[in-house]
């Protein structure tokens, strides 16, 4: 699976996409910024979002629970609280590409999983603040 295909698949799915050479691949989906990280090795890829909008809590404590559940149960993602800004939060997935695979397949897997795990995040932030 070439970075070309992956890039057309994305554009398949959120339209437009922009390149940031030292970054990777920028687009938008359902609000959340996007990131295709472009690695030196084309068996493995990376999505993330490198910070989760819409969280309605700047508590560090209740962010770090909601962080530590999503990655209990959201498989392949991993979630992180960030050390320097308390209330900044960015989910990865990371996949070794297998032989058999297309970017038909995996791109909007990936997309859909990430989008998936923000709600599941959302929700945890929401009823982890209603019980206090």
């Amino acid at each position: 699976m070439k970075q070309e295909e992956i890039v057309n698949e994305i554009r398949r799915l959120c339209g437009q996409t922009i390149l940031m050479p030292s970054l990777g691949w920028h687009f938008k989906y359902k609000e959340q910024i996007y990131i295709y990280v472009v690695g030196k090795d084309e068996s493995m890829i990376r999505f993330c979002i490198p910070f989760v909008a819409g969280l309605l809590s700047n508590d560090k404590e209740l962010l770090k629970e909601a962080v530590n559940e999503t990655n209990r149960n959201v498989k392949f993602i991993k979630a992180l609280l960030s050390k320097k800004d308390d209330a900044k939060v960015s989910l990865d997935y990371d996949h070794k590409i297998t032989d058999l695979e297309s970017a038909k397949d995996i791109v909007p897997h990936i997309i859909k999983t990430l989008d998936f795990a923000v709600r599941y995040l959302e929700e945890r932030v929401k009823l982890f603040s209603s019980s206090l």
